[in-house]
C-alpha cells in the first residue's frame, strides 16, 4: 500500500472504521509499522479524536433536553404521517375517478348489440337473396355479381372471413337438400397475397375450383370451395346444367 492510499483509508477509518473490511485494514496496519510519516498521522489524528470526545462529553446536557428532543421528532414524524396519508388519500380518489371515468368511456365507446338490425337484415336476404347479394357486393367494391350463375335461392351468408394472410370476402350457399355448400371466396389481386400457380384441388369430400377473373371480373380471383362430388359445382348453379362460368 502506498502513502497515497494509507492517507485515504486513515480519513475514512476515523469515521466509518467497520467500513474498510478485514483485508483493508490489515494492509493499512502493515503499511503504518513501516512508514514513520503515516504512523505520526495516524497518531496525531487519533489523539484529536480522543480530546474531542472528551470536550464533547464535558458539555453539561441542560434538563428536559432529551424529553424536549422527543416531543419534537415524535410531532415532526406525526406530520410527516398526516401528510403521506393525505397524499395517499388524494391519490387513491384520483385513481378511483380515473376508473370511474375509464369505465364510462368504455361503456359509451363500446358497439351495441343490435337484434332488430340483425332481424331485418336476415329478412332482406330472405326476401331477396339476388338482391341483397349484388348490394353487398358492391358494398365491399367488387362486381356485383359472380363468375358463375349461382343459384341465389340457396343463399346462406355474406360476410368477410379470417383466412391465413387476411380477411378476405366470402359468400356461403347451400345445397339444395341441404346436406352441402359452397364457399366463394373472392381475393383480390393487389399484392396481399402470392396467387402464382394458384390451381384447383380436389379432396375427398370437398373440392376447390379457382377462376382467375377477366372483363369485368378483371383484378380479382374467385375461389370456389365446394361438395359437389363428382358433380362439381352444378348443384348450387342456377342453371344446373354445368360450371357455367363466365369468362
Amino acid at each position: 500500500m502506498e502513502c497515497r492510499d494509507a492517507q485515504f483509508y486513515l480519513r475514512l477509518r476515523r469515521h466509518a472504521a467497520d467500513e474498510l473490511g478485514r483485508d483493508v485494514n490489515a494492509a493499512l496496519e502493515s503499511h503504518l509499522a513501516g512508514c514513520p510519516a503515516c504512523a505520526a498521522d495516524a497518531r496525531a489524528g487519533a489523539s484529536f479524536d480522543r480530546l474531542m470526545a472528551a470536550a464533547m462529553k464535558a458539555v453539561p446536557v441542560p434538563s428536559g433536553l432529551h424529553d424536549r428532543l422527543l416531543t419534537q421528532a415524535a410531532a415532526k414524524q406525526g406530520a410527516v404521517l398526516r401528510g403521506k396519508m393525505y397524499r395517499a388519500g388524494s391519490l387513491v380518489a384520483a385513481v378511483l375517478v380515473l376508473v370511474v371515468l375509464g369505465l364510462s368511456i368504455f361503456s359509451s365507446a363500446r358497439p351495441r348489440f343490435d337484434p332488430d338490425g340483425i332481424t331485418q337484415r336476415g329478412d332482406e336476404l330472405l326476401g331477396n337473396q339476388e338482391g341483397y347479394a349484388r348490394q353487398w357486393l358492391a358494398a365491399q367494391k367488387l362486381p356485383d355479381r359472380l363468375p358463375a350463375d349461382f343459384d341465389y335461392d340457396l343463399l346462406m351468408s355474406c360476410e368477410v372471413v379470417e383466412v391465413p394472410g387476411g380477411k378476405v370476402p366470402m359468400m356461403l350457399f347451400r345445397s339444395p337438400e341441404g346436406s352441402g355448400f359452397a364457399k366463394v371466396y373472392i381475393i383480390r389481386e393487389d399484392g396481399r397475397f402470392d396467387l402464382k400457380g394458384i390451381q384447383d384441388a380436389q379432396g375427398s369430400h370437398v373440392g376447390a375450383q379457382v377462376v382467375v377473373g377477366k372483363d369485368q371480373f378483371r383484378g380479382f380471383t374467385y375461389v370456389f370451395v365446394h361438395t359437389g362430388g363428382p358433380n362439381g359445382l352444378k348443384p348450387f348453379l342456377r342453371a344446373r346444367k354445368g360450371p357455367a362460368i363466365a369468362a
